[in-house]
């Protein structure tokens, strides 16, 4: 990988390159990696650097006035991280992004799914829903990030059973009513334990056309005197250095929150904004609103985690597990009015479990030796069993456990109120904070309580624990439910063929702004409820094709030069 670090660069340096990709996060490496050995030169911007910069960090301060907020005597729920990852249910909401190469790679335990066929639908019920491409356009892109997130089939329903070394065994539980669900966990191919990180991806391109700058800035889009196309980017650094990059194309890769906040920032020649002649630039804004659904303890643990964990498959000569839950079927929600969403087991993990205290054991973190050494002696049983489940059957170990819950994430019906906007205070290089007004609808907030009640209710009928219903839900407490962001904001710059309704066109490129293209989440033109990173990687491959195919036909008659010049030119 060719870095450089603007800081140690000549004030007012011009740098060249013909594609210009705003963001060195999973978005932004993707499309590097697929352009990397053709005949485009490539430069990626990064705000950060390689490492974690708390001075850096406070770039990403926002002014908060909708969601998520609190009942006085409710308590907060967090984002359901815990043991070394507890922290970041504190980072208050719309904050928790990184800015440093790898971005939120650096904090995701690796979670991916891909949408349902449901969420590409137009649905009655859920205004603005449907997206412009089919499911199918994105099957081959689809497989391609898989790939790169080392990850097993793209199946998520229960077409999966029929490649599972051992399938789950039948609740008879309404498929009217609920569907399985499936998850899988990326992870580096050279360490199973560690979820992929981008930053390490990054290390590995060493094609001579892609060039990474770090540590700089992008404080403004530059456009025509006519607004009709991109010319250049302005950037800054906190040691006071600044730059301009020129590039014919530029794709905005910095998430769902900054990459509407630089449009509408972008304001010199278009007074509104860029992208944003119909008002639509930060609109629709949408995360996953997380909450604790239902929960066991006791006796009752150890039957659901027996058919609610992981499940294993041969891929590529290894062994992929995928985590079991549960999703609203597409009739219920069609004949409902609800929204998308789908409940996964989490368990939390008593002191004295057994493959606890050994994982501890083995990597010199335990606090009471010897009670972990104990732990384990005394469960010989239950580490046999967990052996033979986890190598013989694919399946997911046994845990001693304090409590299992489903928690859940739910699609957002789309809600121009709720959006992204600029306010008057401004960060360290002057630019307008984001204000951020998500707003949590009654039809997300009802399709996540029709989705415990038909748990509860198909769990009883079918022989399983009844759980144990927050009070919001079971209908003791008048207390509004408690929600959180999950840190996946999405739908701010949507795509669409309407200017009216969206930010991009199918090709990912700003409606009347040549050259301008976006990659992430903030183009999905819905939430759906599964996890992002899967879907925006698919979408930035196809992207990266759709740009190779544009760069090839803007250069069909230039001559051919055989090693691009990709050295940082000095204005």
């Amino acid at each position: 990988m060719m870095s450089r670090d603007l800081r140690s660069m000549p004030h007012g340096i011009e740098i060249y390159a013909d594609i210009a990709i705003v963001g060195g996060g999973p978005a932004g490496i993707a499309i590097a990696r697929e352009l990397a050995d053709t005949r485009i030169r490539v430069l990626v911007i990064e705000s950060g650097g390689s490492d974690y910069e708390a001075e850096i960090q406070t770039l990403n301060s926002v002014e908060s006035i909708g969601q998520p907020s609190v009942s006085p005597n409710a308590v907060p729920e967090g984002r359901g991280y815990s043991g070394r990852l507890a922290w970041l249910n504190d980072v208050p909401a719309f904050e928790l992004r990184n800015r440093m190469l790898g971005g939120s790679s650096h904090t995701w335990i690796g979670k991916c799914a891909a949408f349902d066929d449901v969420d590409f639908r137009s649905r009655p019920w859920l205004p603005l829903s449907g997206w412009p491409i089919e499911r199918s356009q994105l099957l081959p892109a689809l497989d391609r990030a898989a790939k790169l997130l080392n990850l097993g089939p793209n199946r998520y329903d229960e077409s999966l059973f029929a490649l599972l070394h051992s399938t789950p065994d039948d609740l008879g539980l309404d498929r009217r009513l609920l569907r399985p669900f499936f998850w899988q966990f990326s992870h580096m191919r050279s360490q199973r334990a560690v979820p992929t990180r981008f930053g390490r991806l990054a290390l590995d391109i060493t094609a001579t056309n892609i060039d990474f700058l770090t540590h700089a800035t992008v404080t403004r889009i530059n456009i025509d005197s006519h607004g009709r196309s991109v010319t250049s980017l302005d950037l800054k650094s906190a040691a006071g250095r600044g730059a301009s990059v020129h590039a014919n194309t530029i794709v905005l890769c910095g998430g769902g929150i900054e990459n509407a906040r630089l449009l509408l920032a972008s304001n010199s020649v278009l007074p509104a904004g860029i992208g944003n002649g119909y008002d639509v630039v930060g609109r629709y804004l949408c995360d996953h609103p997380r909450t604790s659904l239902c929960r066991f303890t006791g006796r009752d643990i150890d039957p659901i985690a027996q058919h609610f964990n992981f499940y294993g498959l041969s891929h590529d000569g290894r062994t992929q597990f995928y985590l079991r839950g549960l999703s609203l079927s597409p009739e219920i929600q069609a004949q409902e009015g609800l929204t998308n969403c789908a409940a996964y087991p989490v368990q939390i993990y008593a002191q004295d479990d057994p493959w606890m205290a050994l994982w501890r054991l083995t990597k010199g973190a335990s606090k009471t030796f010897k009670g972990d050494l104990l732990a384990v002696a005394k469960s010989a049983d239950m580490v046999t069993s967990g052996l033979y489940n986890r190598l013989v059957r694919k399946r997911g170990l046994p845990h001693r456990s304090t409590e299992l819950r489903f928690d859940v994430m739910a699609e957002q019906q789309l809600n121009a109120e709720s959006r992204i906007t600029l306010t008057e205070r401004r960060d360290k290089f002057g630019q307008p904070l984001p204000r951020i007004n998500w707003k949590i609808g009654t039809c997300e907030i009802g399709s996540v309580k029709r989705l415990a009640l038909v748990i509860s209710d198909e769990f009883a009928r079918v022989g399983l624990a009844k759980p144990k219903l927050p009070d919001w839900i079971a209908g003791g407490e008048s207390d509004a439910p408690v929600f959180m962001d999950m840190a996946h904001p999405s739908c701010t710059t949507r795509m669409g063929t309407d200017p009216r309704t969206s930010v991009v066109d199918i090709n990912a490129m700003v409606h009347g702004t040549e050259g301008l293209f976006i990659a992430g989440s903030s183009v999905f033109p819905t939430p759906g409820h599964a996890n992002p990173t899967l879907m925006l990687l698919a979408l930035s491959i196809r992207l990266a094709d759709h740009l190779k195919q544009r760069h090839a036909a803007t250069q069909s008659h230039r001559p051919h030069v055989s090693e691009p010049d990709l050295s940082l030119q000095q204005g």
